[in-house]
């Protein structure tokens, strides 16, 4: 029975030990809170990164909500982002019919662009991204 138990704490700790490692490499991986003003509205950005190189990322701004998952590479002092899923996938749009009245039907929603962006560490707990084609900043504190 010993002999079990101990087969088995060797079985689990390889299972684990590369992926400890690999998140101890990785220092994006963990829970993510950034908020930026866009047009007037603030943003609040929650992103979730994974050692396996995906994340997820919400953003809320007001009432309005979006979900996005998807993979991230790092290199060169970068990181670009590939979206996979999101939501919604619709939206409500209105038609107008005449002077008074109209009605709303559900549009497509176009697939999220995901983006490359500059990043700088300002600290263990604090990371900086720069957006390559738009120019704008926001910086993320670590959550978890």
């Amino acid at each position: 029975m010993s002999r079990l138990v101990a087969a088995l704490a060797i079985f689990l700790i390889a299972l684990v030990a590369p992926l400890a490692a690999q998140a101890q490499t990785n220092p994006f991986v963990g829970s993510w809170r950034g908020i930026a003003t866009v047009n007037g509205m603030a943003v609040t950005f929650n992103l979730v990164m994974q050692p396996n190189q995906t994340y997820s990322q919400q953003l809320q701004a007001g009432s309005m909500m979006t979900l996005q998952t998807g993979s991230y590479r790092v290199a060169n002092g970068m990181i670009a982002f590939a979206v996979v899923d999101w939501q919604p996938k619709t939206q409500p749009v209105y038609h107008p019919t005449g002077t008074v009245g109209g009605y709303y039907t559900q549009q497509p929603m176009a697939k999220p662009p995901g983006g490359t962006f500059r990043y700088q560490f300002t600290s263990p707990t604090s990371v900086t991204l720069q957006d390559v084609s738009l120019g704008g900043i926001i910086t993320f504190t670590r959550v978890q």
